[in-house]
């Protein structure tokens, strides 16, 4: 007999569900695991330059300046760790408040999903002569399947339900969420370019838009829908995402676009669906929006799906 366990509405894949998904519950369920896994503890203190030694665990310690998320203590040096949701990362004043609080040689850590290169560019080397290091959750999944096979009984098991919720955590959206995310494309090069918006998408299969500014998103949706020329012409489900913090990173050709020079996200595409165009149905120029998968692939317009998408979102 199969048994599925539900909470809220949505499955409880590991106990650490049962935290919750904010950014406290994930440096809970790190904490404890680590303490609960030491080979675990000593990878994520190798990859933050700590050395040997005994290691004291301490979770939403009270300072002070405020109560921190996670502290690790390996003999006389404390770390501080500060998670953030999604690609977000803390600001200098927040992290000014914990340095009282870092003892010997230790550090402010930053968690969050943004990747190294882009935490350099958006968090200054120290806050206050401490240093900041940044940790990507992704290689603290790089970590726990490192140390997984060498593990046996408790210790692989917590490691298990670690990174089953951590891997839904980090993703944030359900893969069974069918909101598609709905702009505009034409022909423009970016940075005078040998590929074209439209064709980053057809020929590529990426898509990329500035991070978090000027309405963008700060989180992916699971599907993009692309229009041109007054129709609704592909949808495509997001295989990947990744923010960076520059453009030209990636596409040398544009180091003297100035659009280039600020963090963007970069999706990955699968392929087109198997998909009817249907015309706009009213004018949208550049405007972008949310809509239901079903809703597009139902209704004879996109402003029909739209709308109906809004209706529904309403009731639900």
């Amino acid at each position: 007999m199969m048994v599925e366990l539900r909470r809220h509405g949505s499955e409880v894949a590991s106990v650490f569900d049962l935290l919750g998904t904010d950014e406290n519950d994930l440096t809970s369920a790190l904490g404890f695991t680590m303490a609960r896994c030491p080979q675990l503890c000593e990878a994520i203190a190798a990859r933050i330059g700590v050395g040997g030694g005994d290691a004291v665990i301490a979770m939403e310690v009270r300072h002070a300046e405020g109560r921190t998320d996670l502290e690790l203590r390996v003999g006389q040096d404390l770390f501080v760790f500060e998670a953030k949701a999604g690609w977000l990362l803390p600001g200098v004043e927040q992290l000014a408040r914990y340095t009282s609080s870092i003892r010997g040689n230790g550090a402010l850590i930053t968690l969050s999903q943004a990747s190294r290169a882009l935490a350099a560019h958006r968090l200054p080397p120290e806050v206050n002569g401490v240093p900041v290091f940044h940790l990507p959750w992704r290689e603290v999944l790089d970590d726990i399947r490192e140390v997984e096979p060498r593990c046996r009984g408790r210790e692989r098991m917590w490691l298990q339900e670690l990174n089953q919720y951590l891997k839904g955590v980090v993703r944030m959206v359900d893969v069974a969420d069918s909101w598609a995310y709905c702009v505009a494309l034409n022909d423009e090069r970016p940075g005078d370019g040998p590929i074209s918006f439209k064709e980053f998408v057809q020929e590529h299969g990426t898509y990329f838009h500035p991070f978090g500014t000027g309405g963008w998103p700060l989180e992916p949706a699971n599907f993009l829908a692309f229009r041109w020329e007054g129709w609704l012409r592909e949808v495509h489900r997001v295989i990947g995402t990744e923010v960076i913090a520059d453009l030209s990173d990636l596409y040398r050709w544009m180091a003297d676009y100035p659009e280039a020079h600020r963090p963007h996200m970069i999706y990955t595409l699968g392929p087109a669906l198997r998909f009817e165009p249907i015309p706009n149905g009213t004018t949208y120029r550049a405007r972008r929006f949310k809509v239901l998968l079903d809703q597009l692939l139902t209704a004879s317009t996109l402003y029909e799906a739209e709308t109906a998408s809004r209706l529904l979102a309403k009731n639900i």
